[in-house]
């Protein structure tokens, strides 16, 4: 049966023309250099070299061999290079838990800056914070903040909400009462139409009604979608009304695909946090990713 050694072998006799230069080059003995080239040439039925007092000197078939051969040998050396430097590199393992918006604003563009290897966790925020307490994250993007005493908190970003509807809504109702400062009937209104909501616990929605009516919303969303772009593509084709942060809405305001319906007596905003896991191991790397976020956000 043929071994791929005999020809890694083979190439280092050819490359060094002698055995023992082929033996220095490979780590083994004079003998099992000889023994593989023996081995090698039984199987392919031709002599690979001529035995010179100081030389090894290819015959016509050797020449043909390695002149076949020496691209593949380099390239499986490369392989097997790089897997051992990845290898040998043991980076740290950290487990990053968010909205799967946040990922790509905040990761995509700076995984390459990352010396260590990271896995993204995606879900909802009473599940990655559950795999926080239970240290199965090191860190968290998150809106909400617990009183957990291993959880470290520092603010990532504030953004503007605006409560925008598809374009076919008919708003003149809602703004009518607005001007005229009906807000029972305002909020009325607006409890009565289709909301969407990124989930059961409608946090920017409650805030958004603490800020304008000052009590909680009575009602509940019809249409529950863990994914905020996923939201903002249902709005643009169905009635109703939804909270977005403005970075998101602005453009399709400007086309029109989308409107804003009101600016609110008071602008509402969403703040996100880093939650840090005080306990992990990899506490340090899960540092130094804030401390990268940041200097990008900041450019």
């Amino acid at each position: 049966m043929l071994n791929l050694e005999w020809y890694r072998t083979f190439k280092a006799i050819y490359e060094r023309g002698t055995l023992t230069g082929a033996a220095e080059s490979l780590l083994i003995t004079q003998p099992g250099v000889s023994q593989q080239l023996s081995s090698l040439e039984a199987y392919m039925g031709v002599k690979l070299f001529e035995r010179k007092p100081r030389r090894m000197l290819p015959t016509p078939n050797g020449i043909q061999l390695y002149n076949q051969i020496e691209e593949a040998i380099i390239q499986l050396e490369k392989t097997e290079e790089n897997f051992k430097r990845k290898t040998l590199l043991n980076r740290p393992k950290i487990k990053v838990g968010m909205y799967l918006e946040v990922f790509h604003y905040a990761f995509a563009p700076i995984l390459n800056q990352l010396e260590m290897d990271v896995e993204f966790l995606f879900g909802e925020t009473e599940e990655l914070q559950d795999k926080l307490f239970r240290k199965q994250l090191d860190l968290l993007i998150t809106t909400d903040q617990s009183n957990y005493k291993d959880i470290k908190y520092a603010p990532f970003c504030k953004e503007e909400l605006l409560l925008i509807s598809s374009k076919n809504l008919d708003t003149i109702p809602f703004n009518q009462l607005v001007y005229e400062r009906k807000m029972d009937e305002a909020e009325k209104w607006l409890s009565e139409q289709d909301w969407y909501s990124y989930s059961h616990k409608m946090e920017t929605i409650k805030s958004f009604w603490a800020d304008n009516f000052k009590k909680h919303p009575y009602f509940r969303p019809r249409y529950v979608i863990p994914n905020l772009n996923a939201i903002l593509d249902a709005i643009q084709h169905n009635n109703g009304l939804c909270l977005l942060p403005f970075s998101m809405c602005k453009d399709l305001i400007e086309k029109k695909e989308i409107k804003e319906v009101w600016q609110g007596v008071k602008t509402t905003y969403s703040t996100k946090y880093f939650a840090l896991q005080m306990q992990s191991k990899n506490l340090k790397q899960a540092e130094e990713i804030i401390q990268i976020i940041t200097n990008n956000t900041n450019q």
